[in-house]
């Protein structure tokens, strides 16, 4: 019986761990059994402590699955030592439009105030900005201009939507350094959904920056941590991520094409919307090297909302680039992502 069940557990085992290398776009449920991979991993450590003292064939066979699912553990978790200055430093920040929606103000505009102040004052020469947010007319969410008189004119916007205000909101890289190239690789109107590109003069260097925002999970966190309402909206969470997740490989099958066309020094950022164990991320990670699994510490979790353990938001970059540092700024708390800053030389 035991030798059965773990025929079966190392079916289930490979099954989600080859997951990642199946676009849900052709095989849907892939995107499921990514997402067990941390129980499977967690379930394999718990039997493998259970059998320490025996060393008997389910040690082995639990140590076995564990090692075979060591990537997964390497994307999670870091531990670097790194901080030097590098080259280039650059941010990545989903600033949830400055927290600008009427159901996100709070007294003031404390939050946004604090939130376009520090996005500002931040000094990576290179700034990414998901789900963007510019009012030209307003003393509080004027980014652009306060951007530009801080030393940030160079500067590549998409905009989705303007307001009746002629406000605008979409994605924007603002950049110290001259740009002498700007495009689009995922276009998008009336949502978030965009991946931009700009090529950074950087000394004698081209370097293109992309940043990108994939399709969102469209999922109500308290429909997940309440065992409830999940009950309840079971059926449609599964249905919303399935979506997702289909949705998802076919935008990062855009933007992998995109990058292996490019000739310059590459760095990505943006929100995923993807955990470490999926397809969008192994896709991007074929091409692309990750800045936290190189320079980052502990599990660097990302999101700043009930689902805190989410890593969601990340760096890449390419193999003639060097990473001298990484920050996961989780003191910054104003939005529901937190921003991203990495150091960068070659």
């Amino acid at each position: 019986m035991k030798n059965k069940l773990r025929i079966i557990f190392f079916a289930v085992t490979v099954l989600c761990y080859g997951s990642v290398l199946v676009s849900p776009d052709i095989f849907w449920l892939s995107g499921f059994f990514a997402l067990a991979i941390p129980l499977v991993i967690l379930v394999h450590f718990v039997f493998l402590l259970f059998n320490t003292r025996k060393l008997k064939a389910g040690f082995f066979y639990h140590l076995i699955m564990i090692a075979l699912g060591f990537i997964f553990i390497k994307v999670s978790y870091a531990l670097s030592l790194g901080n030097d200055t590098g080259k280039l430093k650059v941010l990545s920040y989903n600033v949830r439009v400055f927290n600008n929606y009427a159901t996100l103000k709070n007294e003031g505009y404390a939050s946004s105030k604090k939130m376009v102040a520090w996005s500002v004052e931040n000094d990576a020469p290179v700034k990414c900005f998901q789900e963007y947010y510019n009012n030209d007319k307003s003393d509080i969410f004027d980014v652009k201009k306060r951007l530009s008189k801080a030393g940030w004119k160079h500067q590549h916007f998409k905009i989705v939507l303007q307001d009746r205000a002629k406000a605008e909101f979409g994605i924007a890289i603002f950049s110290k350094l001259p740009i002498v190239h700007r495009g689009e690789v995922l276009s998008s109107s009336g949502d978030f959904l965009n991946t931009i590109f700009a090529d950074i003069i950087v000394g004698n260097d081209t370097v293109r920056i992309y940043n990108t925002h994939l399709e969102s999970m469209s999922i109500d966190e308290n429909n997940v941590v309440d065992t409830d309402r999940l009950a309840k909206s079971y059926k449609d969470t599964g249905v919303r991520l399935r979506k997702g997740f289909i949705s998802r490989a076919r935008q990062v099958k855009a933007l992998t094409a995109s990058i292996a066309q490019c000739r310059h020094k590459t760095i990505l950022c943006g929100d995923l919307n993807e955990l470490p164990y999926s397809y969008p991320y192994f896709a991007l990670r074929g091409h692309l090297n990750n800045a936290f699994e190189k320079a980052g510490t502990g599990f660097g979790f990302t999101y700043n909302g009930k689902l805190f353990f989410l890593r969601i938001d990340n760096q890449f970059f390419s193999d003639q680039i060097e990473i001298n540092s990484f920050v996961t700024h989780r003191t910054v708390d104003y939005s529901d992502h937190f921003p991203l800053t990495a150091s960068y030389s070659w």
